[in-house]
């Protein structure tokens, strides 16, 4: 029989709360969508010194593209974004990137999200459009038949994007010319916005807020973010990263239970459930460096995805011959304060 170890029942405890607890916190945490966005046009010399920083090399991949900056806006009544548009004259593809950042607080502690997303649009006849986009996070609304969608998620080189975004396009016909000028592209906006909202409301993806001024997401949304929770490739980490997380987790603890702490007790003891035997200390620091090393690098806060690498290998390997102290639970208490560390320090929208 398997010890149900201080790891296993954090564990347990954990998926337990998520399953029957988490829709309240959910409900609460997310924004009501408005019917209407209200967008506040910005020029370059209204931007942060930060956001012309965080802007300036996509706007050096596009300019190389022929792609000039076109418009900026951020939207007033809903998260904090900013929208910056890119138009070629002599191309009939069009270009956003989106910058999104969300703060959440559950029981006091506030996590920070940043997403940036690069579409490229080609409009077909039909109202059909292809986007070709590299956004990381697996959506959980349902993708319209209009919307062709080319998902590339790992894909940062924008000329690359591209490439794939035009190979795509050319076996889809002709393309249309898209708008021209600011008030065009605001009122394509307005339109595809109301378009989408009515399909994901048929799709029971958004209903009509009880004041009759917003949607709201649905259960069966949450129920798809909840899944998702338990999906450690919901994220779509690219697998470089994932193979340094992997071996990171796997490696490192196994490390300190095969060679450091033997070493440790055989010169100051042997070794103790204690947090204050050397031995213990040697194993809880491989797994802290573990933790921090895949948050600075991978940017991974799945508890399932830490769970899954420095657990499983370290007692298939080691037994349960190095203690029941949670240590995959602390590696990633450590991931996630250094992941959001990090994306504080990203913030361009938020203070």
């Amino acid at each position: 029989m398997l010890p149900i170890d201080c790891d296993m029942f954090g564990f347990l405890w954990t998926t337990a709360t998520v399953l029957f607890g988490s829709k309240q916190q959910l409900r609460k945490n997310t924004k009501p969508i408005p019917v209407r966005y209200e967008r506040q046009l910005l020029g370059d010399s209204e931007l942060t010194e930060q956001q012309r920083q965080y802007i300036a090399p996509l706007d050096e991949q596009l300019g190389a593209l022929g792609f000039r900056p076109f418009y900026t806006f951020r939207v007033t009544n809903y998260v904090s974004n900013l929208v910056r548009g890119y138009q070629n004259l002599a191309d009939p593809a069009s270009c956003t990137v989106t910058i999104v950042e969300v703060r959440t607080n559950v029981n006091g502690l506030i996590a920070v999200k940043n997403s940036q997303v690069v579409n490229f649009t080609t409009r077909l006849s039909g109202e059909k459009e292809l986007i070709t986009r590299n956004m990381a996070l697996k959506s959980l609304m349902d993708p319209p038949a209009y919307k062709i969608m080319q998902e590339c998620p790992h894909v940062t080189n924008l000329a690359t994007l591209k490439r794939m975004h035009d190979t795509k396009a050319a076996s889809l016909g002709a393309p249309l010319p898209p708008p021209r000028d600011v008030q065009s592209v605001i009122g394509e906006f307005d339109k595809d916005h109301e378009r989408f909202i009515n399909f994901q409301i048929q799709r029971g993806i958004y209903q009509m807020s009880p004041q009759g001024d917003t949607f709201l997401l649905t259960d069966k949304a949450f129920n798809r973010g909840i899944r998702n929770h338990f999906n450690p490739f919901a994220r779509r980490i690219s697998p470089s990263k994932i193979l340094f997380s992997a071996l990171v987790g796997a490696v490192l603890p196994l490390y300190g239970i095969l060679k450091l702490a033997p070493n440790m007790a055989e010169r100051f003891g042997p070794a103790s459930p204690s947090l204050f035997q050397p031995a213990t200390l040697a194993i809880l620091s491989c797994y802290l460096v573990a933790g921090a090393l895949m948050g600075f690098i991978t940017e991974s806060q799945s508890y399932i995805w830490v769970m899954l690498i420095t657990y499983i290998p370290a007692h298939l390997v080691a037994g349960w011959t190095f203690g029941n102290l949670p240590y995959s639970s602390f590696a990633f208490l450590v991931c996630y304060f250094v992941c959001q560390a990090k994306r504080k320090r990203n913030l361009v929208l938020q203070s």
